[in-house]
């Protein structure tokens, strides 16, 4: 049995807990792939510490409010998104890939392509966010 990962509780994209048609907590056990790609957001958005039963999941974007936009600033974007990926084996290091483009002086458009672990073919998720750099916001602008 896999340990519980913050996944496994059903969030609304703005984060808050979703409530199943019954009003109990909804859970994400029904759907791999929506538990999948929540696990990806909630990695994300989050900063190392987070949450208590994983504290070393979060990709800590917000280290990069202030810094300029530029090639070393995305590279380190990019390191850190895979580095949040890799913990606890959610995904292998060789499945993933982080492109990145800058946007304007503050956003950074990052496109992640995973291949689904377990996967018996390959199967290919995109995951694509705008990082402000000013706010420390990401904007996902898939599903």
């Amino acid at each position: 049995m896999r340990p519980f990962r913050v996944s496994d509780l059903k969030w609304t994209w703005g984060g808050d807990l979703a409530l199943n048609h019954q009003g109990d907590l909804g859970y994400t056990s029904d759907n791999a792939l929506r538990s999948f790609l929540q696990e990806v957001r909630t990695r994300l958005q989050s900063e190392l510490y987070d949450w208590k039963l994983q504290p070393h999941i979060g990709a800590s974007m917000v280290d990069l409010i202030g810094e300029p936009n530029n090639k070393e600033t995305a590279e380190l974007g990019r390191t850190k998104i895979i580095a949040s990926l890799v913990k606890d084996d959610l995904v292998a290091a060789s499945s993933i890939s982080v492109k990145y483009m800058p946007v304007d002086q503050c956003h950074i458009l990052y496109r992640i392509t995973l291949t689904l672990p377990g996967a018996t073919e390959q199967e290919i998720v995109d995951v694509s966010f705008l990082l402000d750099t000013e706010a420390s916001e990401i904007t996902f602008l898939d599903r």
